[in-house]
């Protein structure tokens, strides 16, 4: 008489397998771990992240901060969010609260061909933006997203 394979054992050991995995430290917490052991470069890659956790947590404080205090009436058109005019204002409330500084005014020209840029993606292109429940726009995202675009879009066309 042939035996076969279990499939219970089989199951269970990917039941096993998941939830040893799904208890796994973050990438973080490994590289703090392997630089608590002496690996220099994890200590470098665990303080990268850890610095870009803290950046993260700051920009949805500013973007909940900026959500708080934005004019609708200036920044909203029939529920629609004025993207060009919003770009330039969450940049100069980001470096302000970064720096203290305004931007130089060649910065500034780059700052408003992005707002373009941006405003055409969300409005024309994707045709929807981030959204309350009620349906209203919401800043503390887009906040976040402008931000996002500018180090990932604006700065990256600029250094070309």
């Amino acid at each position: 008489m042939k035996t076969r394979p279990s499939y219970y054992f089989l199951f269970f050991f990917g039941l096993s397998l998941a939830s040893s995995l799904a208890s796994a430290d973050s990438l973080r917490e490994y590289h703090q771990r392997m630089c608590n052991q002496g690996n220099l470069d994890s200590c470098k890659k665990a303080e990268a992240m850890l610095q870009g956790e803290h950046l993260a947590d700051r920009i949805v404080e500013l973007g909940d901060n900026f959500a708080a205090t934005v004019n609708r009436l200036k920044r909203e058109e029939n529920n629609k969010p004025l993207l060009r005019k919003a770009y330039i204002d969450v940049l100069e409330d980001y470096f302000k609260s970064s720096t203290g500084e305004q931007k130089q005014s060649e910065d500034l020209e780059i700052i408003s061909l992005c707002a373009e840029h941006y405003h055409d993606y969300w409005r024309n292109r994707k045709v929807w933006w981030p959204t309350q429940e009620d349906g209203r726009p919401d800043w503390a995202t887009i906040y976040y997203y402008i931000v996002d675009h500018y180090y990932g879009y604006c700065i990256a066309l600029s250094n070309l």
